[in-house]
């Protein structure tokens, strides 16, 4: 029996669903939940006022059982083949009340008067992929999984010729080249095996697939190797940890580290923007939990870039730039503010090159003791041990699928729970201070294929799939496997530690099964045996009869050499600079106006003011400042150690325009970027570290010089600053077949610092403090219209990018540490120039500033000096400040909110409105 409970809001719309009348044009939508939930029996009518009393609570909802969609209202709910998260709560719900229900399911509603309304809600908030619209009620005969198991396939390679070989490879969604085929047929042969399993196919193939085994890395030379051996010459103190782990570690206070990483989902992302942003963002936080023994995290940051918001999607099907946009900011507050995790750091840039496949950016730090920042190694006899969400039938070569960047389906999008990651967070902490855990690893990409095989390689490790918790019934061995279900965790635990580990986590509600164990064979083993329980698996360390076989292989024989491609130099650009415009004041106002409405200057309040920035109560600076307005801050800063002062410091930089001409010259440009802004706010220089995430194409000309070419010039600028690079990531698919042709991103990467401070109060303050106080440009200059964001509305798009001279940026660093404290306040210059800073201090401080008559030309007031900051001093303290600052003096502070040159007026209202309202105009 199925009943349907609909939760609706009993008195005023709230909050979020006027705002999305307003985005939509409905200013009279309704926005409900409907729960269906099937019972084994019959509730009663006691049992249905039951439930409907614990779903919609005491304040301001009504729970109606039973009640059919109407006229004039839409319905959006998960496709019957994708198994809801909220099944399992909703079953535990019953259960407390005395109820017994088997499964349960959640639509979500849309009621207005407008005759377009399921044109609205098909184009804005469903995704075909994955979901189904109802405009009258449907009809579910059962809400159960159902299905039967299938047994592995087997296949003689020794039999097949190359054709064939070939044909297996890419059969079923898998991306295995005849190379790799024929490496499987030599297994078979070693083994001396009469055949092999489509399970160790699909292993292999996520195995060996760029995301998990960086395979256009090795290819290209070693590249991650460049970037460890020059992060190593740095012979840096601070490195705890870098590359061989979850996440990078550095070096805190008060016997603590930081972990740090960042990921990328940028192919999810373009099939479901809302999963797949929901899913990198809680996929980074698992990196986190799983770095050393555990780190707990205390903040995350996000950047995307998508396709301009007022164009369509180039592929038929897959949602729009716009839709992307709205469904990326309902995801990271709903997976961020859940989770209980400050964001640091958030932004949205309009790209054409990104229109394909966005750049879906998440990062997080953590604290840890530094007792607990080595990663540990599982012994003979430890426990594999799952824990977390269910394991469904999503997620399925969504590793390879990506790496290769081949078509991506609905199955290669990961569904996101957050609450089931809300419970194991707190959990693992536990574990880890009662001494439980030997070592732990997330499941994230490639499933318990990567998290089994990694964490027992080399000792060796056996794994029995017929005890792993199911979403969805009769799932095949391989699925299991390779499924990459959200909010799971593996553990490695001490049979010893087992009763007090399983207390811990059953107080926490965790989900905890044994479904292995660790052994000294030197083998990866994966079987299906039903008759083989639980409790065999804690009594005995050895599996006894394997069942239905996958593998059991020797690690030895799973590695697969990657054949060496050659690589050019990188290619010569040769084209004339162009020079800024002649502009009169009048037109440099007109222009200023365009600026700020850019999506990297304006406000971005609509999705900054949605993300929670001071849960935990550790933030201490950012992200955003302002007593008038609320600007973005360059750094945020947190307190994270009890009774500590000590401050953990995060800035990023990225410009995908200036990737657009010269990768390497663009990366050089961003690493003084990120590292000048770290010294500016505080961070001593040795005490910065770094985390990349490289995002190229694969087809477009001469991608391989390049991102060869990018690796060396960051392996150059880590050595010559002493910087290190401890976490990254590599994603080498991004070009996609459309159906306008392939559409690749620029060579890019996106840089992360990490610094610390040993007294969060000597960090440099961004908002200008009163009257009569100096402003003045500093540092190197970068002042070429390329790239810019006036550059770009001016139309100048060919020529080179500035040369930065690291001799030049060494003496501006070093007078920079050692003048930093006459300054009052302090903003590092970023698209939109000084015009642009001048604007955003004036709104955020309520003061103004009277620019000097020299200061009315468009380079001075538009280029983006990479290096470069907008400071405030007295004008006593000019006269002691370093000549290699290389300082201007720009005007002086003023009571009267504006920013006036010659008599004129910059900051009129219309450049405040454009500011303020122009990015939220593009993607509601």
């Amino acid at each position: 029996m199925i009943h349907k409970f609909s939760v609706r809001t009993a008195g005023a719309a709230e909050p979020d669903v006027e705002r999305a009348g307003r985005d939509l044009g409905l200013p009279d939508l309704e926005i409900w939940h409907d729960y269906y939930i099937q019972f084994a029996t019959e509730p009663g009518a006691e049992g249905i006022a039951a439930v409907c009393d614990a779903l919609h609570g005491p304040l301001g909802k009504v729970t109606v059982a039973d009640v059919a969609l109407a006229e004039g209202e839409v319905q959006v709910a998960y496709r019957r083949g994708v198994v809801d998260n909220e099944s399992d709560s909703l079953v535990a719900m019953c259960a407390a009340l005395g109820l017994d229900a088997v499964a349960g399911k959640m639509a979500t509603s849309y009621k207005s008067s407008s005759p377009k309304l399921a044109e609205i809600i098909r184009a804005t908030r469903f995704n075909q992929t994955i979901e189904e619209l109802h405009e009258t009620e449907p009809r579910y005969e059962t809400l159960m999984p159902s299905g039967h198991y299938e047994p592995a396939r087997y296949y003689d390679l020794t039999k097949l010729s190359d054709d064939e070989l070939a044909e297996l490879g890419k059969a079923e969604g898998r991306n295995l080249s005849l190379a790799q085929m024929r490496h499987i047929r030599g297994i078979q042969e070693q083994l001396g095996a009469e055949s092999v399993t489509d399970v160790l196919f699909e292993a292999l193939d996520a195995r060996w697939s760029d995301h998990c085994a960086h395979t256009t890395w090795k290819s290209l030379g070693s590249l991650l190797g460049r970037l460890v051996a020059a992060s190593k010459d740095t012979q840096n103190p601070n490195i705890l940890s870098m590359f061989h782990d979850n996440a990078g570690v550095w070096d805190f206070y008060d016997d603590h580290a930081i972990a740090v990483k960042a990921e990328t989902h940028n192919g999810p992302s373009a099939i479901s923007a809302y999963f797949g942003q929901l899913t990198k963002l809680g996929g980074v936080l698992r990196d986190i939990l799983g770095t050393g023994l555990v780190a707990d995290p205390i903040g995350s940051f996000e950047y995307t870039a998508l396709g301009v918001p007022e164009t369509p999607a180039p592929i038929a099907g897959r949602p729009a730039p716009k839709q992307i946009a709205s469904d990326t900011i309902r995801a990271i507050k709903e997976y961020g503010n859940t989770f209980g995790v400050p964001m640091t750091y958030s932004h949205m840039t309009f790209h054409p090159a990104y229109r394909a496949k966005p750049f879906a950016l998440g990062g997080s730090i953590g604290i840890m003791p530094t007792s607990a920042a080595q990663p540990g190694q599982p012994q003979p006899g430890d426990l594999v041990v799952l824990i977390g969400g269910l394991t469904g039938n999503e997620g399925m070569h969504g590793a390879s699928a990506s790496s290769a960047g081949s078509t991506m389906d609905v199955t290669s999008v990961q569904i996101g729970a957050p609450l089931e990651q809300v419970k194991f967070r707190k959990a693992l902490v536990d574990l880890r201070d009662a001494g439980c855990l030997r070592a732990l690893t997330d499941v994230g990409g490639a499933g318990l294929n990567s998290a089994v095989g990694e964490i027992g390689d080399p000792g060796g490790v056996w794994i029995n799939t017929a005890l792993v918790p199911l979403k969805t019934s009769a799932l095949p061995m391989w699925r299991i496997l390779l499924s990459e279900s959200q909010e799971r965790m593996l553990l490695a635990i001490p049979p010893a530690q087992y009763a007090e580990a399983s207390r811990i986590l059953k107080r926490h509600q965790v989900r905890t099964t044994a479904i292995g164990r660790f052994t000294d064979t030197g083998r990866y083993t994966v079987f299906h045996q039903p008759a083989l329980a639980e409790a065999d698996v804690l009594e005995r360390a050895e599996p006894g009869e394997f069942g239905e076989l996958g593998f059991d292989v020797p690690y030895e024989l799973l590695d697969f050499d990657i054949p060496r491609v050659e690589t050019g130099p990188v290619p010569a650009i040769s084209t004339p600079a162009p020079s800024w415009p002649s502009m009169a004041v009048d037109e440099i106002g007109k222009l200023l106006e365009q600026v700020v409405a850019d999506a990297e200057v304006a406000s971005q309040h609509y999705a900054d003011s949605q993300y929670d920035s001071t849960v935990q109560g550790n933030t201490f600076y950012g992200p955003q400042y302002g007593d008038q307005h609320r600007v973005s801050t360059g750094y945020w800063a947190g307190t994270p150690v009890d009774g500590s002062r000590a401050a953990a410091v995060l800035s990023t930089a990225f410009n995908p325009w200036l990737f657009d001409v010269h990768p390497v010259d663009a990366l050089r440009q961003m690493f003084v970027d990120v590292v000048a802004g770290q010294v500016l706010a505080g961070v001593a220089l040795n005490d910065i570290c770094l985390t990349d995430n490289f995002y190229t194409p694969h087809l477009a000309e001469n991608w391989q010089e390049w991102l060869v070419g990018m690796v060396d010039e960051l392996a150059a600028l880590v050595r010559h600053f002493g910087v290190p690079v401890i976490s990254g990531k590599d994603s080498s698919a991004g070009s996609t077949a459309t159906d306008e042709g392939v559409v690749s991103v620029p060579p890019a990467v996106f840089l992360t610092a990490l610094g610390k401070a040993p007294d969060a109060a000597g960090l440099t303050p961004e908002q200008w403090t009163g009257a009569g106080s100096v402003l003045a440009l500093i540092g190197p200059r970068t002042p070429s219209p390329v790239a810019t964001v006036a550059g770009r509305l001016l139309g100048i798009s060919e020529g080179p990018l500035d040369a930065v001279d690291l001799s030049t940026v060494d003496a501006y660093l070093a007078a920079l540490a050692s003048s930093r404290g006459s300054f009052r306040s302090a903003t590092r210059i970023g698209p939109g120039g000084v015009a642009a800073g001048l604007v955003k201090g004036a709104l955020a401080s309520g003061l103004g500033v009277e620019l000097n008559p020299e200061a009315a030309q468009a380079e001075l007031l538009f280029a983006e000096h990479r290096a470069g900051a907008l400071v405030e001093l007295d004008e006593a303290a000019l006269a002691a400040l370093p000549e290699a600052l290389n300082s201007v003096v720009l005007g002086r502070l003023v009571d009267e909110t504006g920013v006036r040159v010659a008599g004129t007026e910059l900051l009129t209202p219309a450049v405040a409105d454009r500011w303020s309202g122009s990015f939220t105009a593009r993607i509601s």
